[in-house]
């Protein structure tokens, strides 16, 4: 029987670098395990509408949607629109309120959403801070003790050109 030195060749190197890649490919491994589970409670922060929020102001679990109708050149204010209000029988959290989307200010003279605390709705409320509608800069960062709530206030007042809808995202994050 005659062999082919070139054939032999191909076969031994084809040999050889097989058993490198299944030497490589065997390395030894430990392993680490996770044994984990979700539990899922109940909201601790919720949105509530107020008295004078617009018709069409819906709350579908963490996101309460609101449309301001207001006219050109008229300004307009919503006292009682939106609460937020902190579930927990004991504990704080530290909230921060930011604007994701801002309204055009060359459409406002006024695009401002006021933020008041108190212990208990109704009651006496206590100014904390104000959010500029048309400023994605503007925020307020703060706490909200246990059963405690904030109420948004909105004054708008739209120049006498603006016209249509001009949406705004309001973000509220919050940890303890």
């Amino acid at each position: 029987m005659k062999l082919n030195t070139k054939k032999l060749v191909k076969i031994i190197s084809l040999v050889i670098t097989s058993m490198l890649i299944a030497t490589v490919s065997a390395a030894t491994y430990s392993y680490l395990y996770i044994d984990g589970g979700i539990t899922v409670g109940i909201q601790t922060m919720a949105w509530y509408e107020g008295e004078d929020a617009p018709a069409g102001t819906t709350i579908v679990g963490t996101t309460a949607t609101v449309d301001l109708p207001v006219e050109q050149g008229t300004p307009k204010n919503f006292t009682e629109a939106l609460f937020l209000k902190n579930e927990n029988a004991t504990g704080s959290f530290n909230i921060n309120i930011t604007l994701s989307t801002a309204v055009l200010g060359a459409d406002f003279n006024e695009a401002k959403m006021h933020i008041f605390e108190n212990e208990t709705s109704p009651g006496d409320w206590t100014y904390v801070d104000t959010i500029d509608l048309t400023d994605t800069d503007s925020f307020y960062a703060g706490t909200l003790a246990a059963q405690n709530v904030t109420r948004m206030t909105f004054e708008i007042s739209a120049t006498v050109s603006a016209s249509g809808t001009k949406p705004f995202d309001v973000q509220v994050r919050y940890n303890a």
